[in-house]
């Protein structure tokens, strides 16, 4: 009897060990956004991710643990529209077949479309902005004639990694005349 009341009770003791040991492993752990805590983990709702699910894939979808962000947004969270990092004022150098220049020029954002960026002072002739199609760190200026004369422009470009620098090499166009070939190199002031 002696030996069932001591096994009994080492029994009964290991199991209120076992129980104490193991606790709840959601008690100290907080899940936003309709997040719910399994084996002290955030299981996070569709587009929400992070220790906590504090972090919305805003424009984007999360899958693999990456928010793949939809067309014309970048960042972690797909949060940042990609022509923010063009928008300033800029000093430009640059040098065409006709000669060189220097003089300053801006970029603004299109209010029509999320995608457009709209250089003034173009060329440093141009009265009217020249549209430019934002794609991550490219913009393309698609064949256009800004002040609804015969002159016309097109060409491409890019943002350095450091986002202070954009180079855009074009041709500016008039019938009869050969085109003026361009690099311009535009500085963020």
């Amino acid at each position: 009897m002696k030996k069932i009341n001591l096994l009994l009770a080492a029994f009964l003791g290991a199991a209120t060990f076992g129980l104490t040991s193991c606790g709840d492993d959601c008690k100290d752990v907080t899940c936003n956004n309709g997040g719910t805590c399994v084996e002290g983990v955030c299981e996070c709702p569709d587009n929400y991710f992070g220790d906590a699910c504090d972090v919305q894939c805003v424009e984007g979808t999360f899958s693999a643990n990456v928010c793949e962000c939809n067309d014309d947004y970048e960042g972690d969270a797909c949060d940042i529209l990609s022509r923010e990092k063009f928008l300033g004022a800029f000093s430009v150098a640059e040098v065409c077949g006709s000669g060189s220049d220097n003089y300053s020029a801006t970029i603004t954002e299109s209010s029509s479309d999320e995608s457009i960026i709209l250089i003034s002072n173009f060329y440093n002739v141009f009265d009217n902005p020249v549209r430019a199609t934002v794609n991550g760190s490219e913009i393309t200026i698609a064949s256009q004639t800004p002040d609804n004369d015969l002159f016309s422009v097109s060409g491409s470009g890019s943002i350095n990694a450091s986002e202070s620098q954009v180079t855009i090499s074009f041709s500016v166009t008039y019938p009869g005349i050969s085109p003026d070939n361009c690099t311009s190199t535009y500085q963020k002031q």
